[in-house]
């Protein structure tokens, strides 16, 4: 009998979840992938918030000081959160964080 380095057992002889550790984590199911970094997550709500809410409120304030009435101002305001909100998804997608289909 040698006391040498034991082998690693064959992935079909472990318990499926130390299995699925040994797979690329593109061919694992989603509910053994980790979890994206918590700094990622940030990041997306940092660019959601310089992407939609920042722009609608600076017009909001532009044609506030240019002399335009509080309505017209607001609703402009939200046109360009909306059309900003259409245009977020787009921005994630060319920024490679979120795949394309």
């Amino acid at each position: 009998m040698t006391h040498g380095p034991e082998q690693p057992a064959a992935p079909q002889d472990r318990p499926p979840s130390v299995a699925s550790r040994d797979r690329p984590a593109a061919d694992r199911p989603a509910a053994d992938r980790p979890p994206p970094p918590a700094d990622q997550i940030g990041r997306i709500w940092v660019l959601a918030f310089a992407t939609v809410l920042i722009p609608g409120i600076l017009v909001f304030i532009a044609l506030r000081a240019a002399g335009a009435p509080l309505g017209p101002a607001g609703l402009l305001g939200l046109l360009v959160m909306l059309v900003s909100s259409v245009a977020y998804p787009l921005l994630l997608k060319r920024l490679g964080w979120v795949g394309r289909r």
